[in-house]
């Protein structure tokens, strides 16, 4: 490992390959470990129903797609339904309350107070595996839809999900 200035940070191959670094630990097998990701696609094409059948088989541990999940707890901000539509959501597809999955239908937005909220929830939720934010949209301070604003408000929520 190499320090360059201040700043650059440089390691060597034989760093990276002879280094004993912890394994992440999935949450879905072969298909998604601890991270942010995002859902995008068409509206009004199941989204949301994919997500909250990701977050069920995740609460419950149950396979999602032919995958193993690892069992954990759930938070899915479902900010464009209110309870009822939320309740006929989850009876569709369950019909036995799971304790691991767990709702908001309001939350702040990105720095305005998002940030606590979540830290908060990790706390009340110590086994919290995953956070499904439904929509992106819904918790942006910015309406300007460009590549900066993406980049800058995305970045507050990679390093949330890298802890």
């Amino acid at each position: 490992m190499t320090l360059i200035g201040n700043e650059l940070t440089i390691y060597n191959s034989e760093y990276i390959m002879t280094t004993p670094l912890e394994k992440q630990e999935y949450i879905i097998y072969k298909m998604m470990y601890p991270g942010l990701y995002i859902l995008a696609g068409a509206p009004k094409i199941g989204k949301s129903w994919l997500a909250l059948d990701l977050c069920l088989s995740v609460a419950n541990g149950e396979q999602f797609l032919k995958h193993d999940t690892n069992i954990g707890q759930v938070l899915y901000l479902s900010l464009e339904d209110n309870l009822m539509r939320l309740q006929n959501r989850i009876y569709d597809l369950t019909d036995e309350p799971c304790e691991n999955l767990n709702f908001a239908i309001e939350a702040q937005s990105i720095g305005n107070g998002l940030e606590e909220e979540l830290e908060k929830s990790k706390q009340e939720l110590p086994n919290l595996k995953v956070i499904v934010i439904d929509t992106l949209q819904k918790v942006r301070c910015n309406t300007d839809v460009n590549y900066g604003s993406d980049y800058k408000e995305l970045s507050v929520l990679k390093a949330l999900a890298d802890k």
